[in-house]
């Protein structure tokens, strides 16, 4: 009966054991996966914190004068010079270099800081200036979209009732059809004209190409370059000469007007293109 006792008591405790052993191994998996998802976990917090916007950039030369912080999202960053945003959420310091070396970019650097906006370089004080700058940006715009002075003449009174009540400079524009025209050819011309021979005299090399064109009784011939500029091939119109005569002579004299008034060399001059060259 002894012996039988015991027999019982070995198996109680070796089940005992086992059970002990089971449990602590369950523990030890527990414990193991526990370490396994706290480590993937650190994993994915360390890649989230990776991926943001990092104000320490600012001060490196490299990223200095192009790079700029986006307060409303710290997953991306700003560029001055190509007027973007990219992301940086993926590889953060990556991001910025690969978006340093992209061709777009490296095209935007070329001509950033150096060709400023007009806006931020001539801002109005006075109130007869915020009026002229107001007239001057209806007649770009409208311009720049083939709009007649006629319908110009009739645009602008729509804003001006509008906020006629609410604004003082909408309320003094003044702007018929013969203002249009002359602010679009005495002042937008000529400073649209100068950027663009003053971009055309640091290149070298630039072509000539011209044609007559009738306007009622009045015969115009236009002028326009093409030159390469720092970024790409450029074109852009010159001047426009008013000349009833068609003789070769002629053409030929008014071309070299051109060359002679605006500082071009003829050892420039690379091709010429001409239209209707069968002249009177």
């Amino acid at each position: 009966m002894t012996e039988s006792s015991d027999y019982v008591e070995n198996d109680v405790n070796l089940e005992l054991n086992e059970t002990a052993n089971s449990d602590n191994e369950q523990n030890s998996i527990e414990e193991g996966k526990h370490v396994v998802v706290t480590q993937k976990q650190n994993s994915i917090t360390h890649r989230k914190i990776k991926g943001v916007f990092r104000k320490e950039r600012l001060s490196l030369k490299k990223y200095s004068s192009w790079l700029e912080e986006v307060k409303s999202d710290s997953t991306k960053s700003g560029c001055k010079a190509y007027s973007k945003q990219f992301s940086v959420k993926n590889g953060a310091k990556a991001d910025v270099n690969k978006h340093m070396n992209g061709n777009i970019h490296q095209l935007s650097m070329k001509t950033f800081g150096r060709n400023p906006l007009i806006t931020p370089s001539a801002v109005p004080s006075t109130e007869l200036d915020k009026i002229s700058a107001a007239e001057d940006a209806f007649v770009y715009h409208n311009v720049k979209h083939g709009h007649s002075y006629v319908s110009q003449e009739c645009t602008i009174s729509v804003p001006k009732t509008i906020f006629e009540s609410s604004s003082s400079v909408a309320k003094s524009i003044r702007r018929g059809n013969t203002k249009s025209r002359a602010i679009a050819c005495n002042v937008l011309e000529s400073f649209f004209t100068g950027t663009l021979i003053d971009e055309l005299l640091e290149t070298r090399f630039y072509s000539l190409s011209f044609d007559a064109s009738n306007k009622g009784n009045c015969k115009t011939y236009p002028f326009s370059v093409q030159f390469f500029s720092d970024i790409d091939v450029k074109t852009g119109m010159v001047e426009f000469i008013e000349d009833s005569h068609e003789t070769a002579a002629d053409v030929f004299s008014n071309a070299c007007k051109i060359i002679n008034d605006y500082g071009l060399k003829m050892e420039n001059l690379t091709s010429v293109g001409v239209d209707n060259t069968n002249v009177n």
